[in-house]
């Protein structure tokens, strides 16, 4: 349950907004010299009246220094909703990687024109390129990545207990599989507990985000309908953890027709319109061609 003021910072499933909703972090041009960061924030205003404030964010390092703050003008219309975005730049930033797992606390704070707090909260980012390049590979932070890049699959279900686990247990499984080596795991076949992606953050994991279903096909239009909706979810969802290798938008070992592939791919590039965000699939599932593309930075630093 969330409790909050009739102004507040929504929820990206309920809003149903392509790449919008709640708050959405992406980056670009990431280097150990500098990093760009894009700010989408989705305010919604119930108070019976117009709104005028501002959005503020903070950003903290692990010893809880203020690293960078950013003020943008706030301004929302009864009963209406508004996405406000800003750019800013971290300089000589500590990048996330599966072995230096660093992590900061990026503060969010909606405050009226007295410069009372209305909505907020901090959640942890972390700062990091992907790119796979062909023959030269998986590249991490702009370098060619040089470890083996050995994962699994896992399932979010438990002796006796099923699949209700508390989020201890879920922190458990991230820390076994990390000690033993892994380095990427893929969620099978679904979007897993938040507790997971936080510790999979944490860690030092990277994750395929899997779209639920498998081996099964429908024909009715209403079932494809429901799977591009469950992508539009799921990337709402799991969009600013760094953990996040790829993801996997299509049924896994399902035979779907032929434009399915694409239509999901789409979907995905709709939500994350944005670099360093890449399809996965296995290299013999129909519609392979679509996938594994990373769109090209389409916004410069303001």
């Amino acid at each position: 349950m969330i409790v909050h003021n009739k102004v507040f910072i929504t929820d990206p499933n309920y809003e149903n907004e392509t790449a919008g909703g709640g708050l959405f972090v992406s980056f670009d041009k990431v280097s150990e010299q500098s990093a760009q960061l894009k700010l989408d924030a989705h305010i919604r205003n119930t108070s019976g009246k117009s709104f005028s404030g501002k959005i503020i964010y903070e950003l903290y390092d692990r010893d809880d220094k203020r690293v960078l703050s950013k003020e943008t003008g706030l301004s929302v219309s009864k009963d209406l909703a508004k996405q406000i975005s800003c750019k800013v730049t971290v300089e000589t930033p500590h990048l996330w990687s599966p072995d230096s797992p660093y992590l900061y606390k990026l503060h969010i704070y909606i405050k009226d024109k007295a410069g009372n707090t209305i909505d907020g909260y901090y959640r942890r980012i972390g700062i990091r390129s992907i790119e796979f390049k062909g023959k030269d590979g998986f590249w991490l932070n702009g370098k060619p990545y040089p470890y083996p890049l050995m994962g699994a699959n896992r399932h979010q279900d438990f002796a006796v207990i099923g699949n209700a686990l508390p989020n201890s247990l879920h922190w458990r499984d991230a820390k076994k599989l990390r000690d033993a080596g892994m380095r990427v795991i893929r969620n099978a076949h679904y979007p897993q507990d938040p507790a997971f992606m936080d510790a999979c953050d944490e860690l030092g994991l990277f994750v395929i985000v899997n779209t639920p279903g498998w081996q099964f096909w429908n024909d009715q239009p209403i079932f494809a309908q429901r799977v591009y909706s469950d992508i539009r979810n799921m990337v709402r969802r799991d969009r600013n953890h760094p953990s996040v290798w790829m993801w996997e938008p299509i049924l896994n070992e399902t035979w779907y027709p032929a434009d399915f592939a694409k239509n999901v791919v789409d979907i995905l590039n709709e939500e994350y319109p944005y670099p360093y965000c890449y399809a996965g699939c296995d290299v013999t599932a129909r519609g392979h061609e679509y996938v594994g593309r990373s769109r090209p930075s389409n916004w410069k630093l303001a």
